[in-house]
């Protein structure tokens, strides 16, 4: 990941806005309760989902780290008083440990190294502490693997990764891996007709993100 993947403040808000549906839906699968924990926010952009899990799940306390410096300037202004730190980098700060939980949306497709980025996560968790990772790039989505050979050079994307692949790597960092398909409700027309998204019918988005778009479940055992 690199500054190259944030797009400035103004376009990011509108991608915030428009994640929206789905950050509700990946709260809804947590099967733990949040009140009081300890959270990690892996590529937290400017900050908008701990913002979130404090106003909705009352987090106790909340990290996040990206590798945008402008987006993690924005995220420390926007947290207003909330319980959220912020640091800019590639991986999970050294300092920080003992999450009861962990979190990323997209984070994953764009890893070159999932196995160091499993371990630090397995690392940085207590024990039976879950890392919950949205993931809808990936080589079993039928929308997603055009867009990613599209996108390969500019973006320095590794893979696609395969679901099964993913979830070998986690289990081989010493995660019990569960997996299950987000429960999405509506999903906001007007995101998916931009020009970008011109060629693409609902019937196939809404394929995505009902069947494709899958949140992982890596829990660190006792």
């Amino acid at each position: 990941m690199a500054d190259q993947y944030w797009r400035g403040a103004a376009e990011d808000e509108v991608m915030q806005d428009e994640h929206g549906f789905i950050w509700l839906a990946m709260l809804e699968m947590v099967d733990a309760p949040l009140a009081g924990k300890k959270v990690l926010d892996v590529g937290c952009n400017r900050g908008g989902f701990l913002r979130l899990l404090v106003d909705r799940a009352e987090i106790g306390f909340g990290f996040g780290y990206d590798p945008a410096p402008g987006a993690i300037d924005d995220a420390r202004r926007l947290a207003g008083t909330r319980p959220l730190t912020f640091e800019t980098g590639d991986t999970v700060p050294a300092a920080w440990s003992d999450f009861d939980a962990a979190f990323s949306h997209e984070v994953l497709y764009v890893l070159h190294d999932l196995h160091a980025h499993a371990a630090a996560v397995f690392a940085s968790l207590a024990p039976r502490g879950s890392y919950f990772a949205t993931m809808g790039v990936h080589a079993d989505s039928p929308l997603m693997v055009p867009w990613h050979g599209e996108k390969t050079t500019e973006l320095d994307l590794p893979g696609p990764y395969r679901l099964d692949e993913v979830a070998d790597i986690f289990e081989d960092a010493g995660f019990d891996v569960a997996i299950g398909r987000l429960p999405i409700r509506f999903v906001p027309v007007h995101a998916h007709r931009g020009d970008s998204h011109a060629d693409v019918r609902l019937s196939s988005w809404l394929d995505y993100y009902y069947r494709d778009k899958v949140m992982f479940r890596f829990t660190k055992p006792a």
